[in-house]
């Protein structure tokens, strides 16, 4: 039987090379090698790549072994749209509820610190993004949509990658969070769907040029 957290800690550092396309669509990835890298036998090599087919970062050829999926465009978009209609139930949540009056006051103090600190804080702002939205998602109280979006979260990251990239982008991005907690403040139900709308559809509108962005600069880095 494998080592539990070996295994964990292999399918971790994979996933994160998927995710920012260290390893790029179509990759090849044999258990001989990952053997021989992390130093450890097959057994939690393979449950790693078998947890990666689970969570279809990885597909699995009879006689080929281990690939990274290929983008498929139209679930790309697919997930944005699944991601707006759960996004909208959440904020529709909280007004009817009312968000905790200690997390809004801690996420206001965070997006106006992160306008405070451009353009330096571009580096991490991917991962903010998605902490915003998950804290939210957290708050409404429903483990379902949680896991959901978080799915979506991880298999949409090189869009936010590309979709950060400038401080004006940046910006806007930190008043569409503001504003967002403003709203929810006033249980503004009509606004806080608006702005959520608005900030989730100019990711979507992003995919395509992000898909090609995150394969340049992937290919240029091998």
């Amino acid at each position: 039987m494998g080592n539990p957290a070996r295994s964990t800690d292999i399918y971790n550092t994979l996933t994160n090379r998927i995710l920012t396309w260290a390893y790029t669509p179509g990759y090849r990835l044999t258990e001989e090698e990952l053997c021989a890298e992390f130093e450890v036998s097959r057994s939690p090599v393979r449950e790693a790549l078998n947890g990666l087919v689970s969570s279809r970062l990885v597909i699995k050829e009879p006689h080929k072994g281990y690939m990274v999926r290929q983008i498929d465009l139209r679930e790309v978009n697919e997930l944005y749209d699944t991601r707006l209609v759960l996004e909208l139930a959440v904020v529709e949540k909280l007004c009817e509820k009312g968000i905790d009056m200690q997390l809004l006051s801690d996420l206001k103090e965070r997006w106006q610190s992160l306008i405070d600190k451009l353009p330096d804080v571009l580096g991490f702002c991917a991962k903010e993004d998605e902490l915003f939205h998950k804290m939210l998602c957290d708050a409404a109280g429903n483990l379902v949509m949680s896991q959901i979006l978080g799915d979506i979260a991880q298999r949409i990251h090189f869009v936010r990658l590309s979709d950060i990239t400038d401080p004006d982008r940046l910006r806007i991005t930190c008043q569409d969070h503001l504003d967002l907690l403003l709203a929810l403040e006033k249980r503004d139900v009509e606004g806080a769907k608006e702005i959520v709308r608005r900030n989730i559809l100019w990711g979507k509108e992003k995919v395509d040029s992000a898909i090609k962005e995150a394969l340049f600069h992937a290919h240029h880095m091998a």
